[in-house]
């Protein structure tokens, strides 16, 4: 069984302000963006190293509240 194919009219897409041709850095025309990747150049041991401690953190707290529940009720 076939189904005859649906057929959409065409839209006008939506343009950037007239302001944003000028812009060169951040994100494009329509400017800096939240995410926009660092420099090649650039580093991101820092932010590996904090989201490392979070992470080991949280693990500590699950391992201990397992733990504690554990003899809580055994």
């Amino acid at each position: 069984m076939k189904l005859p194919r649906e057929k959409r009219d065409e839209q006008a897409m939506v343009a950037p302000p007239p302001e944003a041709v000028q812009r060169v850095e951040g994100g494009g025309a329509w400017g800096p963006t939240q995410f926009d990747l660092p420099e090649r150049s650039g580093s991101n041991s820092q932010a590996i190293l904090i989201v490392s401690l979070i992470g080991v953190l949280v693990l500590l707290i699950i391992a201990g509240l397992w733990t504690f529940t554990y003899f809580q009720l055994g």
